[in-house]
């Protein structure tokens, strides 16, 4: 493995990389996972060192972008009954306008806090949109893109 290798994804958690590698294998694009020790040794390293990469040669680069991009119709919705009236091509997010977007029916921070306080979970509702790229959340039906 000889060359200029250069990294088309930097993940938090060595599994996801690991996930993303077995993609690009797939497609015949030779890959490996940078940091992903130092990162299952000491996973508050994370940030820090910026996380665990996926290495590939450089004149590979460009297509193993394009194959670990999200696509339209890879979307995630996380209960499709929440969501009435929307398309899994309706679903971009506002900021980034990404497609890796889900739905959150319940809130988890407040039966988080319920199961500490009363130890029980108490479901409360919070039907929101948030994006898995960049973190944005918003209530409303997303525009399309």
């Amino acid at each position: 493995m000889s060359g200029n290798w250069v990294a088309v994804g930097t993940y938090s958690q060595p599994v996801e990389a690991h996930l993303a590698r077995t993609r690009l294998e797939s497609e015949g694009i030779q890959c490996m996972v940078s940091d992903e020790y130092l990162i299952r040794v000491n996973w508050l390293l994370s940030n820090a060192i910026g996380g665990v990469k996926l290495m590939v040669p450089a004149w590979e680069a460009q297509r193993a972008s394009d194959i670990l991009r999200p696509r339209p119709h890879l979307v995630v919705v996380a209960d499709a009954d929440a969501a009435p009236g929307c398309d899994e091509d309706d679903l971009v997010c506002p900021r980034c306008r990404s497609y890796d977007v889900y739905f959150h029916r319940f809130s988890k921070r407040v039966a988080g806090l319920a199961w500490l306080m009363f130890g029980f979970i108490v479901p409360w509702l919070s039907r929101k949109w948030v994006c898995t790229q960049c973190g944005y959340e918003w209530k409303e039906r997303a525009p399309r893109g």
